[in-house]
């Protein structure tokens, strides 16, 4: 489902992958920046059909903080802020980290990718927004989805995209040397899915309850989306969002939501996404686990698992990460003795030559090891 909002009529619309290879495997994982590590024994007589499930979640960041728009108290600061932003985004360098990311993705080569903040940015010389023109800006700048595949076609990796869903698509003015542009965000949440993962049954849905912002007549749309995915056999429903940042009562709601959506669910779901609720105080948190969906990563007592969040500009020298809050839930599974997490993205080694993160957030890995 796709949704236009509108900014005030100020600015009017559209807004928004025997024993070598276990060693080999145990190697790279020695260096790959987890926070925790625990190698299964894999007997060497499993094939195909006992492959572990392996599932990763990473916020890629669009670059710049968006509240600072959010947050104006007068129409007239917004071209200004817009401006900030916009600057923000195109010096977070995405090509480079998208580069930074696609290596961390070829470690574990997982069989499903939930993303979120994957942002397409487009423009338009001359803006109209502003005089009240309704013409939308179609001039791409920097397009991530398409930039994140064509860095893991580099490194050798094959993924498509399973599902994705729109949520926020606004255009405002901002002001520059050359007079008065509009720019145009339209974020997504997107599940990657590698190329042996068969997909089926794909569903994309905005939550009915979004973050109003009444000074600039704009709606924060936020969404989810989900695929039945089948791994050696067993077929999951897998289920990635994004919730709201800002104000807790709509994240609380939207959690309530999803909660409600999947609750007649009879597959195992594999829940995934940035849900920017602290564990384990958090409420949105808590009422995830009152309906019975497990945290993974608590099957274990090693790590913080802490996954946000790093400076603005990306720049800060040691690692700013002080909460979990991009977390993998399973519900309606029988776990295994073995269920192995990392976070990536948020070791030094890291960083790219710029001194960049690869994110804001770290990405979330778990490998469920079935008997």
């Amino acid at each position: 489902m796709s949704k236009k909002m509108s900014l005030c009529d100020r600015f009017s619309k559209p807004v928004h992958f025997v024993g070598i290879v276990v060693l080999l495997f145990g190697i790279l994982l020695s260096f790959s920046g987890c926070e925790k590590i625990q190698m299964p024994m894999i007997p060497d007589a499993r094939g195909p059909d006992v492959e572990p499930l392996t599932v990763m979640t990473y916020n890629v960041y669009i670059g710049g903080s968006v509240g600072a728009v959010l947050s104006v108290e007068n129409l007239l600061e917004v071209p200004t802020a817009v401006a900030s932003v916009y600057q923000s985004v195109i010096t977070s360098d995405f090509p480079g980290r998208a580069a930074a990311i696609a290596r961390s993705i070829k470690t574990y080569q997982p069989h499903l990718i939930g993303l979120q903040e994957v942002a397409l940015i487009r423009t338009q010389i001359p803006g109209d927004r502003i005089a009240g023109g309704t013409v939308p800006a179609e001039e791409v700048v920097l397009d991530f989805l398409q930039i994140l595949m064509d860095a893991l076609r580099a490194e050798g990796l094959h993924y498509q995209v399973a599902a994705q869903v729109q949520n926020i698509d606004v255009e405002m003015p901002m002001f520059t040397d050359a007079g008065i542009v509009d720019v145009r965000l339209t974020d997504f949440d997107v599940i990657l899915s590698r190329s042996d993962v068969i997909i089926s049954r794909p569903v994309s849905a905005n939550y009915t309850n979004a973050l109003a912002i009444e000074m600039l007549g704009l709606e924060v749309q936020r969404g989810y989306t989900a695929v039945d995915a089948i791994v050696s056999g067993t077929t999951y429903r897998v289920v990635n969002t994004h919730l709201e940042a800002f104000v807790e009562e709509a994240r609380v709601a939207q959690t309530q939501e999803l909660v409600d959506v999947l609750s007649g669910e009879t597959l195992p779901i594999i829940l995934l996404g940035d849900f920017n609720t602290p564990a384990p105080d958090g409420t949105a948190y808590q009422i995830l686990l009152s309906a019975r969906y497990v945290d993974v990563w608590q099957m274990d007592s090693e790590g913080t698992g802490n996954t946000c969040c790093q400076d603005d500009d990306l720049l800060n020298a040691v690692s700013d990460h002080s909460v979990r809050i991009d977390q993998i839930f399973v519900r309606n599974l029988e776990l295994p003795a073995s269920v192995m997490t990392y976070t990536v993205g948020d070791e030094p080694s890291s960083r790219l030559a710029s001194g960049l993160w690869p994110s804001d957030h770290a990405g979330v890995v778990a490998h469920l090891v079935f008997e």
